[in-house]
Order: C-alpha cells, then structure tokens, then sequence
C-alpha cells in the first residue's frame, strides 16, 4: 500500500499531484484578479470558487504522498530539513486556500469578487510559490525521489515498476 502511495522508482506520485493544486490555485487567483479587474465579473466570481475547491480537494492526496515522501528521507539529511520547511508553506497556503474559499464563497452566488477573498488569494499563492520553490529544490537539488540511470531500456524507463529493477 505504502509502494502506491509513494509511486514507483522513477516515477513519484507527490510530484505530479501537485501541478493539480498548483494549477487549480493559480487559475482560482487569476480569475479573482480578472472579476476584480472588471472582467466578466459574475463568472469570474463564480468559477474561482470551484477551481480552489479543485485545489482543496487535490491538496489531500498531495499532502498525504508529501508526508510519505517527507520520512522516506533519512532524518538528519539537509533534504529532510528543507522539507520541513516545504511542508510547513505548503500547509500554509493551502489552510490560507481554504480561507479564501470562504471568504469569496458568498461571491460564487452573488457573482462579486469578494476583496478580502481577493486579497488572502494573492498572499495564499505567494506563498505557494516560494512552498513550490522549495519543492523544486528538493527535487532537482537533492534528487528527491529522483533516479538518475542514463543506461536504462526504454521499457524500464516508462513502465510502472520496471525501474525498481533495473541497475
């Protein structure tokens, strides 16, 4: 059960999840901006809403292959620390997500962009952006959940669990 949750070698299940959240959230404030701005308002208002409950309901079996993630990387390891702190603002942002759910959920009937809904979205998604950052980092600077087997079959690369393996 572990192994499904955490994906196969080569081919992580955190990592993907997250364009689901990152993308719904970055929609959810671009249309916040957008119906603020003046443009289409009413629908504006009304698809943020559902596009951060997107994000909201993927946030769960993101953060659950996160936290697997998390203690798959030996405790006193940089990495660990680093994600940590990757943890704690994506946690962050996601809790400051669902707070400007609320906040603009009274807009997705009134079709009005909702100002503080407008404006804990912004700070919500700067923070998923240094959270993502930092997720980067531990991707492509600490190779976390990353093989690097330049020899491997073709085969080995793209089928699901072939790469556990292969040497």
């Amino acid at each position: 059960m572990v192994s499904l949750v955490k994906g196969f070698a080569g081919k992580p299940a955190h990592a993907p999840l997250t364009d689901v959240g990152i993308g719904a959230y970055t929609a959810g404030v671009a249309m916040l901006v957008a119906g603020a701005a003046g443009f289409r308002e009413a629908a504006m208002a009304t698809a943020s809403v559902i596009t951060i409950a997107v994000g909201l309901i993927a946030a769960v079996p993101t953060i659950i292959t996160g936290l697997v993630d998390l203690f798959g990387i030996p405790a006193d390891a940089p990495a660990r620390t680093l994600g940590w702190w990757h943890l704690t603002l994506m946690a962050s942002a996601t809790g400051m997500f669902a707070g400007t759910f609320a906040l603009q959920l009274p807009g997705y009937s009134s079709g009005k962009i909702i100002m503080s809904g407008l404006t804990l979205g912004v700070i919500s998604w700067v923070l998923l952006l240094a959270g993502g950052y930092l997720g980067g980092a531990l991707t492509f600077v600490y190779g976390v959940r990353v093989l690097n087997r330049p020899r491997a079959a073709m085969a080995d690369a793209l089928i699901p669990g072939r790469a556990d393996h292969t040497d």
